[in-house]
């Protein structure tokens, strides 16, 4: 792969994410820091939810 200067701002102010590839392999994605923002809040939500459903069944262990 051709390093390009201009590949990693693709993904920031694009929004496009970036393979970054070997011999036609996905090896690793370059990502908008917003995409990764909204899953770890997703995941975070998913984790609160897990958390109260426990709660309500009367589950009183901490995590």
């Amino acid at each position: 792969m051709t390093a390009s200067p201009t590949w990693p701002f693709r993904a920031h102010y694009a929004g496009r994410i970036t393979y970054v590839t070997r011999r036609g392999q996905r090896r690793a994605a370059i990502v908008p820091a917003e995409a990764i923002e909204r899953a770890e809040d997703a995941a975070d939500v998913a984790a609160a939810r897990e958390a109260l459903a426990r709660m309500d069944a009367g589950d009183t262990r901490s995590p």
